[in-house]
């Protein structure tokens, strides 16, 4: 398991920034080529984001939250951005702190806070 500490440098800092349809941010990873099975919760303050609130996209491929598994997984390559999108309500301007959960196929559940100003 890796420690939070480490989990957070996946964070692409500066990324974060409201759409009209919510908000969301990148993550690259930068220790080793996984697939993820599972994404979520997302909370940001007392807000929590699950499911069909969720989509992951790389390159090639999109996926709901909700519809996400071993079967439907997104490859996490190293060094290729992941673009998470939230559908909700936009981020107040500022700081906000933001709680990431994802489930790897080899690691399991990770887990990782950052903070981060909306773009």
């Amino acid at each position: 398991m890796f420690p939070p500490f480490i989990l957070a440098k996946l964070y692409v800092k500066g990324t974060l920034k409201n759409k009209t349809t919510g908000f969301e941010f990148t993550l690259k990873n930068i220790i080793d080529s996984t697939l993820l099975i599972g994404i979520g919760p997302i909370s940001v303050g007392d807000k929590v984001y699950e499911g069909a609130a969720l989509t992951m996209a790389v390159p090639e491929k999109t996926v709901s939250g909700a519809e996400i598994s071993s079967k439907n997984s997104i490859p996490a390559r190293m060094g290729i951005p992941i673009v998470v999108s939230i559908t909700g309500a936009q981020l107040t301007p500022g700081q906000n702190k933001i709680g990431v959960a994802a489930t790897t196929s080899d690691i399991g559940v990770i887990k990782f806070e950052i903070n981060d100003i909306v773009a």
